[in-house]
C-alpha cells in the first residue's frame, strides 16, 4: 500500500507521525512524507522519503507575527493577526499537498491540515487517516476551551464544542470550498468534524485511554486510543539523539542531587532571559541544581556548577534521572515525564497544553500554571507542590499504568492497514 503523510507543526506534532511512518515502512508499505522544510531532515534521517510540506515552522513561531500580533494593538488589529495566523501557508500547503498524494491509497494527516487532506482523499477515493494528541472531537468530558476544568457538566462541554465547531466552520468554509472547486468537488454544507466521521476517516487517538477513561469508553473503533508514540532507540540515533547521554553530563547529573529539567521544547518563551532568572534563583534559594534546554528560544545560560545547559537530548534516559520536570505540556514530553515517574510542574502557552496540564493535575503527578506570567514565586509554589513524597509516589506508580511506546506504534499500524484493507471503499 501507498501512504502520503502530510504534517504541519512542531516538532512534537511531527515526531509521533514519523515514528508511525517509519512502522509502515518497515511492514513493506510505500510511504512519502511531507514535513515543514526545516523538519525535512528530521523525518529523512529515519530513512523515511522525506519532502518539503508547508512553511518552516520553527521561523514562524519565532515571528512577530505569533509572538507579538494577537496580543498588541487594537483589537480589530488583534483579530486580523489572528486570522493571518491561522491562514498562514495555506494556500502553499494545497499546491504541494496535490504533488505529495499522487497515486495513494491513504493520506495520513494531523489536525491542521485536515480541512486540505480531506478534499484530496475525497478527490482521489482515499482512504483518510487523522492522528490526534488530544481529545479534538466533540464529547461531553472535556472541553475544547484551554485551560477549563475536566468536571465541568456534560452538557456544557457538547454545547461549547458545538459553537466550536461551528465557528471554526463559518470562518474557514470559504477557502475549503475553493478548494474543493478546484478539485472538481461539490460545495461542504456541514461542519468539518461532521464530515470527518461521513466520510469515514480514522481518528487515531495517539495517548492513553488511563488518562481519560470515560472518553475512551465512549468512542468506537474508528477512534482507536492506541498510547503515546515515542522513537525507539534506534530512530533516535539515527535523527541524532543517541539513547545515551555524553559523559560529561551523566557525570554532572551523577555529582550532586537529582536536577530539576526546564525545557519548553518549540514554544516561544515571552522572556528568556527574564524567566531563565527566576529558575537560577528559585534553584539557588531552594538548594537545587537545574538543567535547562533552551528548545527553540534563545537563553544566554553561563553555566555554573548548579546550572547546566543542554541541547536535545533523550527525554527517556534523560527524565528519570531528574527529580522535577518543568515543561511546556506537550503531549509528547507529558508522556516522557509519566513514563520516567517523575512529577511535572506544567507551564502551558496554549493549543493541548493546559488540557495536559489539568490532566497532570487531576491525577495528582504534578501541576500547572501558564507559562505567561511565570515569575519565582509561581515558580517557587509550583516546585513546591510537586516536591512531595505523596506526589512522586503518585508518579512512580502511575508510570506503569501507560502503555509501552512499541506497543502503542504497533497499535497505530495496525488499526491504519485494517482500515485501508477494509472491503469499503470510499467513493468519489
Amino acid at each position: 500500500m501507498k501512504f502520503a503523510f502530510a504534517f504541519n507543526g512542531t516538532r512534537g506534532d511531527i515526531q509521533p507521525a514519523v515514528v508511525l511512518a517509519a512502522e509502515l515502512r518497515r511492514r513493506g508499505h510505500d510511504v512519502v512524507f511531507g514535513a515543514p522544510p526545516n523538519l525535512v531532515g528530521f523525518a529523512a534521517r529515519t530513512g523515511l522519503d522525506a519532502k518539503n510540506f508547508g512553511y518552516d515552522t520553527r521561523a514562524h513561531m519565532n515571528s512577530d507575527l505569533v509572538r507579538q500580533g494577537p496580543r498588541t494593538g487594537t483589537p480589530r488589529q488583534r483579530l486580523k493577526a489572528l486570522a493571518e495566523i491561522r491562514n498562514y501557508g495555506w494556500a502553499q500547503m494545497v499546491e504541494e499537498m496535490s504533488e505529495l498524494q499522487g497515486g495513494c491509497d491513504a493520506i495520513v494527516t494531523g489536525f491542521t491540515t485536515e480541512q486540505i487532506a480531506i478534499g484530496y482523499a475525497e478527490a482521489a477515493g482515499a482512504k483518510l487517516i487523522t492522528l490526534h494528541h488530544a481529545p479534538i472531537l466533540a464529547n461531553p468530558y472535556v472541553s475544547p476551551v484551554p485551560g477549563a476544568s475536566l468536571s465541568l457538566p456534560h452538557w456544557l462541554n457538547r454545547a461549547s464544542w458545538k459553537l466550536f465547531d461551528s465557528l471554526f466552520w463559518f470562518i474557514t468554509r470559504s477557502r475549503e470550498n475553493r478548494l474543493r472547486a478546484d478539485l472538481g468537488l461539490e460545495p461542504a454544507t456541514s461542519a468539518l468534524a461532521v464530515r470527518l466521521v461521513s466520510y469515514p476517516t480514522l481518528q487515531i487517538q495517539a495517548y492513553d485511554a488511563v488518562l481519560v477513561p470515560e472518553l475512551a469508553q465512549s468512542w468506537d473503533s474508528m477512534r482507536p486510543f492506541v498510547g503515546f508514540i515515542d522513537p525507539t532507540a534506534e530512530q533516535r540515533t539515527l535523527i541524532g539523539e543517541d539513547n545515551e547521554p555524553e559523559p560529561d553530563l551523566l557525570e554532572w547529573i551523577a555529582d550532586g542531587p537529582a536536577p530539576i529539567y526546564f525545557g519548553f521544547g518549540s514554544m516561544p518563551v515571552p522572556d528568556p532571559q527574564g524567566l531563565l532568572a527566576a529558575i537560577t534563583k528559585v534553584c539557588a534559594d531552594l538548594g537545587e541544581r537545574a538543567l535547562i534546554s533552551a528548545g527553540w528560544n534563545d537563553f544566554e545560560i553561563t553555566p555554573s556548577a548548579n546550572v547546566r545547559a543542554i541541547g536535545a537530548v533523550d527525554h527517556d534516559r534523560v527524565f528519570p534521572m531528574c527529580s522535577a520536570i518543568v515543561h511546556h505540556g506537550g503531549a509528547g514530553t507529558t508522556a516522557a515525564a509519566a513514563r520516567a515517574g517523575v512529577p511535572s510542574m506544567v507551564c502551558w502557552v496554549g493549543s493541548d497544553q493546559p488540557f495536559w496540564g489539568e490532566i497532570v493535575r487531576t491525577m495528582g503527578i504534578g501541576t500547572s500554571t501558564r507559562l505567561k506570567g511565570l515569575d519565582a514565586a509561581k515558580l517557587r509554589d509550583g516546585l513546591g507542590e510537586i516536591a512531595t513524597a505523596e506526589c512522586r509516589d503518585r508518579a512512580r506508580a502511575f508510570a506503569a499504568t501507560l502503555t509501552p511506546p512499541d506497543a502503542a506504534v504497533a497499535a497505530a499500524a495496525d488499526a491504519i492497514e485494517s482500515h485501508v484493507l477494509s472491503a469499503e471503499r470510499v467513493l468519489r
